[in-house]
């Protein structure tokens, strides 16, 4: 079942990361709760991944407030194309039976730098 799609603005990988960096110290002095998803989508073929980077921080909706779960959480994050759209849609699915009350869960992607650059 789709629960719903992330909205946002979609940044090339350069950017993303750019934002990151000033997002992480931001977000540990406690001047802002961001919300910057990675989604890779692999090819057909396996030998290729395309990043999607979607940054709800300023603009967004709901999707934005779900928290981050190592293990996957409770929803499969997927990327929905349709011919008549020119951006994918990235839609959230349950991944099992969501019990009453239970909170809403999914992996963010890791879009965090390294200690020794990108």
């Amino acid at each position: 079942m789709v629960l719903f799609c992330a909205i946002g603005e979609l940044l090339v990988t350069k950017e993303a990361q750019s934002r990151q960096q000033i997002y992480d110290q931001l977000a540990s002095s406690g001047q802002l709760s961001p919300a910057l998803l990675v989604v890779k989508e692999h090819l057909p073929s396996r030998d290729v991944c395309m990043r999607i980077n979607v940054d709800a921080t300023r603009v967004g909706n709901v999707a934005r407030f779900i928290n981050h779960s190592c293990d996957g959480g409770n929803l499969d994050t997927i990327i929905l194309r349709s011919s008549g759209s020119v951006l994918p849609r990235i839609c959230f699915f349950s991944s099992r039976d969501i019990k009453n009350n239970e909170e809403l869960k999914f992996s963010y992607g890791d879009i965090r730098l390294k200690k020794q650059g990108l």
